[in-house]
């Protein structure tokens, strides 16, 4: 009984003893075990190149897109109308024919005025009128055509076109819009009035010339013409030429610009 119950005692001893010296030797410690969030694969967390590259390509294109819609929606240089083009294609305050090319409004003191209109055929147009009668201020319309089907009939009569030396350029109105007849007057060292016209395309010929409308005929402007200087020309009077006067409200000052 005892030699048995010895037996007994021993082997559990022995089978502790085993246990302990497992894994080196060394008991194992207990560590309470932490869920920790599971990394993402590598292929999520970072594209790769080639994904990256697809990406960009993607966002070139649509940006690419985007400003070929921009460009097909804004004029181009060689059009009729810039971007910066203003019209009055509308009675008032234009009267008889209506010009549909620029437009612009100056307002014109006894001492003169000045104005610039946007590009309309390639052509843009700046100037001056100078000392004249005006009693205090007038507002002046100014707006070109270049008689290619963008000047109304007028009472069904349609516009007289100028048969000048070379070719017609731009015709252009001045529309006063006070009930005075205004003159010009002369005044050292001033033009009675400046136009100065550039053609991105370039002037025909080497020099321009212009004529006034009145009286159901066009008269020239005396002198033999004003050279063409690059694409740019200049027309200027010091004296009142035959017929230059602003009418009143309801009628209109007319000049042809031809170039030979």
């Amino acid at each position: 009984m005892r030699l048995s119950t010895l037996r007994t005692g021993l082997l559990a001893a022995i089978a502790v003893a085993l246990a302990s010296c497992s894994n080196n030797g060394m008991t194992p410690s207990y560590s309470p075990t932490v869920s920790q969030p599971e990394a993402a694969p590598v292929s999520q967390a970072m594209p790769d190149a080639q994904t990256a590259g697809k990406a960009g390509a993607q966002d070139d294109a649509r940006a690419g897109a985007e400003e070929d819609a921009q460009t097909a929606a804004s004029p181009d240089a060689g059009d009729s109308m810039s971007p910066d083009l203003t019209t009055c294609a509308t009675s008032p305050p234009q009267y008889n024919w209506i010009f549909k090319g620029a437009c612009g409004s100056f307002t014109l003191k006894p001492t003169g005025g000045s104005f610039s209109l946007g590009t309309y055929n390639s052509i843009s147009v700046k100037g001056s009128l100078g000392w004249n009668t005006v009693k205090t201020q007038a507002k002046v319309y100014v707006s070109d055509a270049i008689g290619n089907g963008d000047i109304t009939k007028s009472k069904g009569k349609s516009f007289l076109k100028y048969n000048g030396k070379g070719k017609v350029v731009l015709y252009a109105a001045a529309n006063n819009q006070t009930s005075e007849v205004i003159k010009p007057k002369t005044h050292a060292g001033t033009p009675i009035f400046k136009y100065i016209i550039t053609d991105s395309k370039g002037l025909p010929g080497r020099s321009c010339n212009a004529a006034i409308y009145g009286s159901g005929k066009w008269t020239p402007l005396p002198g033999q013409g004003f050279p063409i200087k690059g694409n740019t020309v200049t027309i200027q009077q010091y004296n009142a030429p035959n017929g230059f006067v602003l009418p009143p409200k309801g009628n209109a000052l007319y000049f042809a610009v031809n170039c030979y």
